[in-house]
């Protein structure tokens, strides 16, 4: 009896502390989005402007809005802007945390042309 009582309490004891983990990644997520919303949208860049964030779970939805005709295609823009979080030291510690982001660049009809997540794992194979 003992010996199935220990590993049932061990893994709840786990899964309170992945809870938390989890809560605090949830919460980080939701307050970047809200920084991110208090700017919105932002002044274009080539064709390109941020117009709004929002948190999924652990994960920040940013959504680009392309406006066409500009200097960088939207698939060499996402590669920049991913690269440009994984270089961001402010955000280092979002990554440790457990948040991830995921970039949309959609046209000007809302449809999603290219997309790209950002995360610990992704910063840490590019930097390779």
């Amino acid at each position: 009896m003992l010996k199935k009582i220990l590993p049932l309490a061990a893994l709840l004891v786990l899964s309170g502390c992945a809870s938390n983990e989890d809560d605090t990644a949830i919460a980080l997520a939701k307050e970047r989005a809200a920084r991110i919303n208090a700017k919105a949208p932002y002044d274009k860049i080539d064709e390109y402007q941020i117009m709004k964030a929002q948190a999924k779970n652990k994960t920040v939805i940013i959504t680009v809005l392309y406006g066409g005709g500009g200097n960088v295609a939207p698939s060499q823009a996402i590669k920049a802007a991913a690269v440009n979080y994984c270089q961001n030291d402010e955000l280092q510690p979002v990554f440790d945390a457990g948040v991830s982001y995921n970039i949309k660049i959609m046209d000007m009809r809302g449809r999603t042309m290219v997309e790209q997540a950002v995360y610990d794992a992704y910063c840490k194979q590019s930097a390779q």
